[in-house]
């Protein structure tokens, strides 16, 4: 069975390594905005979706999985930028508090495997240290959370960054494994 990936995150790409020995990368351009009154959670797994939707109409014998990832607190919702001024805000405003990272995965399975698709989402809540001024610079100069939700990389330098994770640490990286591995268990074997 072939397996692709919709993402160009690599980030993801090594978490999916940890479940699949083989598969390709696609990533998928569609329009990331936020429906006005979406629910952020409901969101990411809309988002997931149409990424692996569009990677499946041109892989229609493939799985392919889908994902997307967005931070909030409340109903401010901190998606990626690529802005070092607001990676700032973002990160000032998130200092000391917890916040919630929620991850959309939709998997879409090829015709006569038995399944069409599955899309879920998984949360995770983080709680941020509050960031001294010289560790927020030093932070904001690595590059690392250009791209990120909430403008850290818990996979990286970010970590330092992190007080604690309550749920699965891979969702706050963009790919929660535990529901994936199940998921593709079965198809493995196909």
């Amino acid at each position: 069975m072939k397996y692709v990936l919709a993402s160009a995150s690599p980030r993801r790409e090594r978490l999916l390594k940890r479940v699949l020995q083989e598969f390709s990368v696609k990533a998928a351009k569609v329009d990331e905005m936020l429906r006005a009154g979406e629910g952020l959670a409901s969101a990411a797994k809309r988002l997931a979706c149409k990424k692996a939707e569009a990677v499946a109409s041109k892989n229609p014998r493939a799985i392919v999985i889908g994902a997307d990832t967005v931070a909030y607190l409340g109903k401010r919702n901190f998606r990626k930028t690529n802005s070092e001024k607001k990676a700032r805000e973002i990160l000032k405003f998130l200092s000391g508090k917890t916040h919630i990272v929620a991850t959309g995965v939709c998997v879409i399975f090829p015709k006569g495997t038995g399944k069409r698709r599955v899309c879920y989402c998984e949360k995770a809540r983080v709680r941020m240290k509050k960031l001294a001024p010289n560790q927020l610079k030093n932070y904001l100069k690595s590059g690392e959370w250009r791209g990120r939700a909430g403008s850290y990389d818990i996979s990286g330098k970010g970590r330092a960054l992190v007080q604690g994770v309550k749920g699965e640490r891979e969702t706050v990286i963009g790919l929660p494994l535990k529901r994936l591995r199940k998921l593709l268990a079965p198809a493995k074997k196909w």
